[in-house]
């Protein structure tokens, strides 16, 4: 006992010294976030020193914290060329897959940015409990030395005074280190047994604090982003635009995982605004092949000037030059919030730091508090006012700074994100374009599907109750002969036939089921797929929320859809409980299929998504799967339609 209150003090000192590696770790880390290959080695740091308050808020104030981290991405598999495939992008080599993988699972894990806000604030949270007990014992021994005045009493009192405040810090000690750990817990526990997340305040902070950083990393890549512009001034200048095309097959990825980031950090969507490019010329009658008012004797040459012509008339080439000159401009707007929590938390952190005696300033006695000039050097070099600031107000002044900068950010984001829209986003032209392309290949798609979904028809018929029924009539001609001569042989060939009749009517009912099932005809969407539920191994929690029937064909598709989603989830995913969505909102039938299995599902790497995705496909549909390693897995379907016979269904 006498040794955890003699520890008590020294335990808080090394806490505090903690919170303040920690604000350093979780600045540096806000200051790199721009810098992908930088990221895993910050987000590495900041869960370690988490992990550390952990086990000491285990072992010197008695509170467990677990930490929930979520697991890692497996490593990346070759496809069947040999290549590997990360958010649509090909790579020889795994290595790179893999970072990014890793990067984007840090990017999505709770647990991380728990760790991070829990660094940034407990300087001035839990930090300054911890600093109490050892703040006594040096005012204890300034009094008892006599640094602080206590009047004309003071060498009577001096001793007794500071050996009262030493006493005190020895009382309050393991107090103050259970409150940093309870403190600890309430921001590094998750999130379902939080309260203040409970209340609404985390996700809030959560949302703000992503706002700031997302921003920043919008900017940082906008300022890469400057650097192809220049290569592609140069390449204007240099051949007066011929260069043009080749320098945009360089930036034209790199504007696309400009988008895939921003629909990532943002949730608004970018589709790819560049025109398809066109298909090789065909030889005309004279032999040559014609590229505007150009003729081309050799074929591969004039497909590269069709294609370089493409791209120098698209729209999107144009405004994408124009984004990325406005770069270094426009990421003014995102830096900002950053900038100012970065100084913020540079006050609120350091200024404590170089006061003089650490913890009990001297100027306590005089009134006089002194701000050296390399702290605030950053602040007060642009805002000349600030120089006069106490070093007593440095933290408030700092958490006021940082929090401006975090209230900001989502107004200044949003902002961001527009004149992002603007000049990224695809104008209506090529948005026709892209409409007109897709509504090729779906009907391509389908026709293709259509002529195999006939092949299998063909050959389940010929295979099964074809065969059956010629079986059949063979015995009827054989019953024929024995019904006089042999009546027991005939009866058994009658009892033969029978069985023969059923299996044929048995496999004919399961052909038309595949094609049309009879309850989609009869009751609708809603009822057959709960049919199908009932038949599941797994429990299927179903709800339907549809006033009328969409068209046959649109209800065949969304049922065998669902069917499939619903097959892939027991067979691949180890799913404890699947539930299915099925409603009509704003011009589209949107059914949602969600597991709690493992998740890692990918349509790039499986038939069965493919195939649902081109099923929905041929009536303009969309396919989104949601599916990170740990699950679970959300499927999203939309079929643009409209409702039009009455509802059959009874429940």
């Amino acid at each position: 006992m006498i040794r955890r209150y003699a520890l008590a003090p020294i335990r808080c000192l090394a806490l505090f010294g903690l919170a303040v590696v920690g604000a350093c770790v979780a600045l540096l880390s806000a200051l790199v976030v721009a810098l992908v290959v930088t990221y895993p080695s910050a987000v590495a740091a900041t869960k370690g020193l988490a992990n550390l308050g952990r086990r000491l808020a285990r072992d010197w104030g008695g509170v467990e914290i677990v930490g929930e981290y979520l697991p890692g991405p497996p490593a990346p598999q070759p496809r069947d060329d040999g290549w590997y495939v990360h958010d649509n992008q090909l790579f020889r080599s795994p290595r790179v897959p893999a970072f990014l993988a890793k990067t984007e699972s840090l990017s999505k894990d709770p647990a991380i940015i728990r760790d991070w806000l829990w660094l940034a604030l407990t300087p001035i949270t839990g930090g300054l409990a911890v600093l109490l007990p050892p703040g006594l014992i040096a005012a204890g021994v300034a009094t008892a030395a006599g640094w602080i005045s206590l009047g004309p009493a003071r060498p009577a009192l001096a001793m007794p005074a500071g050996l009262a405040l030493v006493l005190a810090s020895l009382a309050v000690g393991p107090a103050m280190l259970r409150l940093h750990a309870l403190w600890s817990r309430e921001l590094l526990q998750p999130a379902a047994r939080s309260w203040w997340h409970a209340s609404g305040a985390g996700p809030r902070i959560g949302r703000w604090s992503s706002a700031t950083w997302h921003g920043a990393g919008l900017a940082g890549l906008s300022l890469g982003a400057f650097g192809f512009f220049v290569l592609q001034v140069l390449a204007i200048v240099v051949s007066w635009g011929g260069l043009l095309p080749h320098a945009a097959t360089f930036t034209r990825p790199y504007l696309d995982q400009y988008r895939r980031r921003a629909h990532t950090w943002t949730g608004v969507e970018f589709p790819t605004p560049y025109r398809p490019l066109p298909e090789p010329p065909e030889r005309d009658s004279d032999g040559m092949y014609r590229v505007g008012r150009t003729l081309y004797a050799d074929r591969s040459a004039a497909a590269r000037a069709q294609r370089d012509w493409s791209v120098l008339t698209d729209a999107a080439t144009w405004r994408d030059l124009l984004w990325m000159g406005t770069g270094p401009l426009v990421s003014v707007v995102g830096l900002v919030p950053a900038i100012l929590v970065g100084f913020g938390f540079f006050g609120l952190v350091w200024q404590p730091l170089w006061w003089a005696p650490w913890a009990v300033p001297l100027g306590l006695a005089t009134g006089e508090w002194v701000t050296p000039w390399y702290v605030w050097y950053g602040v007060t070099y642009l805002v000349p006012s600030l120089s006069v600031i106490p070093g007593w107000a440095s933290p408030v002044v700092g958490l006021a700074v940082a929090a401006l900068g975090v209230l900001i950010a989502s107004p200044l984001l949003r902002v961001r994100v527009a004149w992002d829209r603007l000049l990224l986003a695809p104008t209506e032209a090529a948005r026709l374009a892209h409409r007109v392309r897709r509504l090729t290949e779906t009907r391509t798609d389908a026709v293709d599907a259509q002529a195999a979904e006939m092949r299998r028809i063909e050959r389940d018929l010929h295979d099964g109750a074809q065969a059956r029924l010629v079986a059949l009539g063979l015995s009827l001609g054989a019953i024929d002969e024995l019904m006089e001569r042999d009546p027991d042989a005939a009866r058994a060939l009658v009892a033969q036939a029978r069985a023969n009749s059923a299996s044929a009517l048995s496999e004919l009912r399961d052909l038309v089921r595949g094609i049309h099932p009879p309850v989609l005809a009869e009751r609708g969407l809603g009822d057959a797929v709960r049919a199908v539920a009932l038949d599941s191994p797994l429990p299927v929690d179903v709800t339907v929320a549809l006033d009328d029937r969409p068209d046959a064909p649109v209800e065949s598709a969304a049922y065998f859809a669902v069917s499939e989603a619903l097959a892939n989830a027991i067979r691949h995913s180890g799913a404890q409980r699947v539930s299915i969505d099925i409603r009509y909102q704003n011009g589209r039938l949107t059914i949602t299929v969600t597991d709690d299995g493992s998740g890692g599902a990918d349509p790039t790497r499986g038939s069965g998504l493919r195939g649902v995705a081109r099923r929905l496909g041929t009536f303009d549909g969309t396919l989104a799967v949601h599916s990170p390693h740990g699950g679970p897995t959300v499927i999203t379907m939309e079929i643009p339609c409209a409702l039009s016979s009455p509802r059959t269904s009874t429940s």
